[in-house]
C-alpha cells in the first residue's frame, strides 16, 4: 500500500516537474477555484444536495392551513437555507405585516448576494486554467523548436522535454477546468433554484395573511 502511495506521488511528481513553468499558476488556480466552489457550498449548507428543494414551499403552504406552528415546527425539523429563510419570513408576516413586502425584497437580495460570494472567482479560475494550459503549449513549442535550432530533428530525445511540456500544461489546464465549470455550473443552477422557492415561499405565504 504504501509503496503504491509512493509510485504515485513520485508519478505525480515527475509530470508536475515536466509541465514546465506553468504548472504552478495551473495548480494555483485550481487550489483557489475549488476552495471558492467549496465555499459556496459551506453557505448552501445541505440544500445543495437535497432533491425535495421544489416541495418545501408546496408542504408549508398545506400546513399554513393547520396554522403557522405546524409549518415552523415542519421548516424547523427539515433544516437547511431555505427552511431557515421561510421561517424568518413567516415570523415578520405575523409580528410585522406592514413591513413583509419591503422586508423579502432585501431579504432575498441579501441572500443570494451571500450564496454568490466567490462565485465570480471560480469562473475566472476555471477560465485561466486552459490559457495557461495553452501558453504552457507556446513555451513548450518554443522549447522544442530551439532544440531543432541547435540540434536538428535526427535525435527526438532532444525534442522531448518541449513536447512534454507542451502535451502536460495543456493536459493540466483542462483538468482543472473541466471540473470547475460542471461544478460552478451545478452552483448556480442550485442558487437559482433557492431564489425561486423564497419568492415563491413570500408569495404563499403574503397571500396566506392578505397582506
Amino acid at each position: 500500500m504504501s509503496n503504491s502511495f509512493y509510485i504515485f506521488v513520485e508519478s505525480l511528481r515527475n509530470t508536475y516537474q515536466a509541465g514546465g513553468v506553468v504548472m504552478l499558476p495551473i495548480l494555483l488556480s485550481g487550489v483557489v477555484g475549488f476552495y471558492f466552489l467549496y465555499s459556496g457550498w459551506m453557505r448552501i449548507g445541505s440544500d445543495f444536495f437535497r432533491r425535495d428543494i421544489n416541495k418545501v414551499v408546496n408542504r408549508m403552504s398545506q400546513d399554513l392551513n393547520s396554522g403557522a406552528e405546524k409549518a415552523e415546527q415542519r421548516l424547523r425539523k427539515r433544516g437547511g437555507l431555505l427552511s431557515r429563510e421561510l421561517r424568518y419570513a413567516l415570523d415578520v408576516a405575523m409580528e410585522t405585516p406592514e413591513v413583509f413586502r419591503d422586508y423579502m425584497q432585501v431579504r432575498i437580495m441579501k441572500t443570494i448576494r451571500y450564496m454568490e460570494q466567490g462565485n465570480h472567482i471560480v469562473s475566472v479560475m476555471a477560465a485561466a486554467a486552459p490559457l495557461l494550459g495553452l501558453l504552457g503549449t507556446v513555451t513548450g513549442m518554443v522549447s522544442t523548436f530551439n532544440v531543432i535550432t541547435l540540434y536538428g530533428n535526427q535525435n527526438p530525445v532532444l525534442m522531448a522535454d518541449g513536447i512534454s511540456e507542451a502535451l502536460i500544461s495543456t493536459q493540466s489546464g483542462l483538468l482543472v477546468a473541466f471540473p470547475l465549470t460542471l461544478l460552478k455550473q451545478r452552483l448556480d443552477e442550485r442558487i437559482d433554484t433557492l431564489r425561486q422557492n423564497m419568492e415563491l415561499g413570500a408569495t404563499v405565504i403574503e397571500n396566506h395573511y392578505g397582506i
